[in-house]
């Protein structure tokens, strides 16, 4: 087995947790007491420190040249902080656990998505490969989320917490499986870049403006839709299958976006992802009472979500060398986590001041937004190429 093979097994591992947990967690908190005001300020600091976390753990994958101890670390924290969660006896002690989980996620998020572009470089169609290792994560999450779903309704929220650490647990002793060589650290000596190599190697503005924008939108948008979805009478097993089936559409969608950016380049279809996400919000506001057209909407979501993320990750992960990969990683989550910082911070505060039609409708706005800076990533990328062919 190659270490392709087990990071994709990891990533199901993970995403079969993440699909347990998620389409429950701001009805769990509820359940313990919490406000839709309070749950949007938990969901608000585990954003935070996501953010800081990104960036700060893939400057240190970089300076010691590993990934495979921050990715293991990173797991059997998060096994050990859902432990604790399923056992909160409030809101406020399930805080506290959610800011250890954010820490714990961004170890493993950032230094996976690293290891993948280390692992990538020699391949050709990255594209394909990253939606294949991405989307066997959204069909292990949809298992997950129509699992967990079910042993809430049968038992508790926090019998499916405590499922969901164990995924984490497998996660993190596959993780131990890993081979890795250490690579030249940025604290070793390295040939001297010119400035003008150096900020080619770095993330553009625009991308990483419009990857902000659109986990805003997507980020507000899924932190209150199960709240949503209860309004109408839909039951969890109901929510958490919706949740599952768009998760579905995004495993069987990613190796094909996957494989059609590697023929068209990756802002296209970023900008699609942009634009899925906007339609989604309007089918929310629009459609949500009448489950057959609910369900349209969550293919498109699923399209969405798959666009955007396969091709988000390829980009981050395969622009600047090794040395500098971990640093891209942390830039590129913590801007999506940035976005998922604002997303979780208006997300319930607009439901309690103006509803929750009125929430979706700013979301359809940032997302929109987000394909429009997807949109001027590819109009600069042509004409800069076109100055150097004519130069």
């Amino acid at each position: 087995m190659t270490n392709l093979h087990r990071m994709t097994m990891i990533s199901g591992l993970v995403f079969g947790a993440v699909g347990v947990s998620s389409p429950l967690m701001t009805l769990y908190l509820q359940s313990l007491g919490a406000s839709f005001a309070q749950i949007s300020l938990i969901l608000t600091s585990v954003a935070a420190i996501l953010m800081f976390s990104n960036y700060i753990w893939g400057r240190i994958s970089d300076r010691i040249g590993r990934r495979k101890p921050l990715i293991v670390g990173g797991l059997g924290s998060m096994a050990c902080a859902f432990m604790l969660l399923s056992q909160a006896p409030n809101a406020n002690w399930a805080w506290g656990v959610r800011v250890f989980e954010g820490i714990s996620m961004a170890a493993y998020l950032t230094t996976s998505l690293a290891l993948m572009g280390d692992l990538l470089t020699s391949e050709g169609h990255r594209g394909r490969h990253m939606g294949i290792y991405r989307g066997i994560g959204s069909v292990a999450f949809a298992v997950g989320a129509v699992t967990g779903g079910r042993l809430a309704d049968m038992f508790s929220i926090s019998t499916a917490l405590y499922a969901a650490a164990g995924f984490y647990l497998a996660a993190a002793l596959v993780a131990l499986t890993l081979r890795e060589t250490r690579a030249a650290s940025t604290a070793e000596e390295t040939p001297a870049q010119t400035p003008a190599q150096s900020k080619a190697e770095r993330l553009p503005i625009l991308f990483l403006g419009g990857v902000l924008l659109w986990t805003m939108a997507h980020g507000a948008s899924t932190s209150m839709w199960p709240n949503y979805m209860d309004t109408f009478g839909y039951n969890k097993t109901t929510i958490s299958s919706l949740w599952g089936f768009a998760a579905v559409v995004e495993g069987i969608g990613m190796p094909l976006i996957g494989s059609l950016s590697d023929v068209v380049g990756r802002a296209p279809l970023l900008i699609a992802g942009g634009i899925g996400i906007m339609l989604v919000q309007v089918g929310y506001i629009t459609v949500a009472a009448y489950l057959p057209a609910l369900v349209g909407v969550q293919a498109v979501r699923g399209f969405g979500f798959a666009s955007y993320t396969t091709c988000a990750m390829t980009f981050a992960s395969e622009l600047g060398s090794k040395r500098v990969r971990g640093n891209n990683s942390g830039t590129f989550n913590a801007a999506g986590s940035s976005g998922q910082l604002i997303g979780a911070l208006i997300g319930g505060t607009l439901v309690e001041l103006m509803g929750f039609k009125f929430l979706f409708s700013v979301c359809a706005v940032a997302a929109l937004s987000s394909a429009a800076c997807f949109w001027l990533l590819r109009y600069r990328a042509r004409r800069e190429a076109a100055q150097v062919s004519a130069a």
